[in-house]
């Protein structure tokens, strides 16, 4: 038996105060079934440090289970406890392929946390059974692009879509920046998507780059994807199953409201909203996909959703560690998620 203690990120307690590690508790053991590694015995330990998450395994914890590991959204550092107290601190691999700056570095009114980003990015990836070499994750409510930042730094291909022009000129001028000024390599490609009558439904923005020179140079490139239009159109944004992933951030009715197609009128829940896209994101997502939407549970219910998946041809995961991820951000919003793949 191996028992290990991940110390967390000093950041990670103030994006859900008192329910931080117990959220966190659900993806470090949704990582590691992913990786073939049950965990036993979940506790919280003071070790004299800042807070810690303990847990046993029949297994060490080592190569790439160890790197999924380290990708976890609050790990900070992990320890080996061994039987007589001692600790040994256990050296993980690198796993970014941007820096994390990436996603850090942009600070605006209603951004959602960059570290709850990657809690579910990690979600939708544990639960994925593509078996894709590399994974597409696609955010069909992009925003200013927190998702698509946190996929390239796992290495995916990304794809957005946002209906914000300005959010996506935002978008567009931070990548660029962000590549020129870490003399990364790249490619910038304007294009067109059309309907099925040829008629121009969004503009399209294609960056081809790479974290390393030589892996540019070589082809080995990941892709960036913008296109700014209407969620709802995503069945001509999207290749049919194409994307392995879809992350993303449903209005909580707070700040953002959503617009009903008929209707110029905000609406603080984005039920409506999300019954229209679903049938374009399942299109675009290949069987097997995975799909991790957050919510305020004020404006609409787990159950609401769940339905709405289900009826679009979604597997709803449902049980542990899948579930309990309620939590209050603030008075107005209390967040969960809903995972669920493409059947």
């Amino acid at each position: 038996m191996f028992h290990y203690a991940i110390l967390a990120h000093p950041g990670h307690n103030r994006i859900y105060f008192q329910t931080a590690l117990a959220v966190a508790n659900h993806e470090i053991e949704a990582i590691m079934a992913g990786q073939g590694i049950t965990l036993r015995r979940f506790t919280e330990l003071t070790l004299g440090l800042p807070a810690c998450i303990s847990f046993e395994t029949d297994q060490a914890i080592e190569g790439e289970a160890l790197k999924a590991l380290a990708a976890a959204s609050l790990f900070y550092a992990l320890f080996q406890i061994h039987e007589d107290g001692r600790l040994s601190p256990v050296a993980a691999p690198q796993w970014q392929h941007f820096p994390e700056s990436l996603s850090q570095i942009l600070k605006y009114t209603g951004k959602t946390n960059e570290q709850f980003t990657r809690l579910m990015v990690n979600l939708a990836h544990s639960a994925c059974r593509t078996g894709s070499e590399r994974l597409r994750l696609v955010d069909p409510m992009c925003g200013k692009g927190t998702t698509l930042y946190e996929g390239l730094i796992h290495g995916f291909d990304v794809e957005g879509i946002e209906i914000n022009t300005k959010w996506v000129q935002e978008i567009q001028a931070y990548m660029v920046k962000f590549l020129k000024t870490g003399k990364y390599k790249h490619k910038l490609v304007k294009a067109k998507r059309n309907d099925a009558k040829g008629k121009k439904v969004a503009d399209q923005l294609v960056i081809e780059t790479a974290a390393d020179k030589a892996d540019y140079a070589a082809g080995r490139v990941q892709q960036f994807k913008l296109c700014g239009a209407d969620t709802r159109q995503a069945q001509w944004l999207l290749k049919r199953n194409s994307c392995d992933l879809l992350v993303s951030d449903l209005p909580y009715g707070v700040q953002h409201g959503s617009k009903n197609a008929k209707d110029t009128k905000l609406d603080r829940s984005a039920l409506t909203l999300l019954e229209e896209a679903l049938p374009g994101w399942h299109q675009g997502l290949k069987s097997g996909g995975a799909l991790a939407l957050s919510f305020n549970e004020f404006t609409m219910k787990w159950k609401e959703v769940a339905e709405l998946l289900a009826h679009q041809g979604f597997e709803v995961l449902d049980t542990p560690p899948y579930t309990g991820f309620l939590h209050r951000v603030d008075q107005s919003i209390n967040r969960n998620l809903i995972l669920a793949v493409k059947a």
